[in-house]
């Protein structure tokens, strides 16, 4: 009844939160055959690439093309040299938005709310770690046929052991904006306002997996 009403709990917030697209996982075991005793949270930033997918679109013809492959492998290379002309007119601002900071505060402060599963201060302390690693963001065309743009991220997860051995993993865990708007609308105060909300919203997002798992 419990595990019922957990699943429950999560369709009802998947509904309300529907920023978030559906994603492949690729898991070792299901989180709810996970024993966490305490849980350390990891999220970095190193191998993330902010980007505009506008004039790629068009080749790509889906979003999911985009998220499943890092790269323009499938772009021209004048499409995609367009995108980064325009990515690099919001690049400075992009560089002092803390994507990480923002989505470790979210994804702690939700499961402390709810006090399902402890949280350790260290790896050392932890009997499981959740590695986020931040992918793509930045500003994706919302289909074919509209030109306008929404922030998006791309986001692995992984839990590891304490031995270092990843037990659970989703390879692509993507989330788009709720607003969209021509490109010559995202300021830089536009853009850092989006993505900070994105990230606040996916770090909680993903503390729920946890928490109706």
């Amino acid at each position: 009844m419990i595990k019922l009403l957990r699943a429950w709990g999560l369709v009802v917030f998947l509904c309300a939160f529907g920023a978030i697209a559906p994603a492949a996982a690729q898991q070792t075991r299901s989180l709810d055959q996970i024993e966490f005793k305490s849980l350390f949270i990891e999220v970095s930033d190193r191998d993330s690439n902010f980007t505009v997918v506008d004039a790629r679109f068009d080749e790509t013809g889906t979003a999911g093309v985009f998220f499943g492959i890092v790269g323009a492998g499938l772009n021209s290379a004048q499409n995609a040299a367009q995108d980064d002309e325009k990515a690099d007119t919001l690049r400075a601002a992009a560089d002092k938005i803390d994507l990480a900071a923002i989505l470790s505060e979210a994804l702690q402060e939700t499961l402390a709310s709810r006090g399902d599963i402890a949280l350790a201060a260290g790896r050392a302390e932890a009997s499981h770690t959740l590695l986020v690693e931040i992918r793509n963001w930045g500003l994706l065309r919302k289909n074919r046929e509209d030109a306008q743009m929404r922030v998006l991220l791309n986001l692995t997860l992984t839990v590891v052991d304490a031995k270092n051995r990843a037990v659970w993993e989703k390879k692509r865990e993507n989330a788009v904006g709720d607003e969209a708007a021509p490109f010559e609308a995202y300021t830089n105060e536009k853009l850092t306002a989006e993505m900070e909300k994105l990230a606040r919203k996916s770090g909680q997002y993903v503390a729920y997996q946890f928490i109706y798992r």
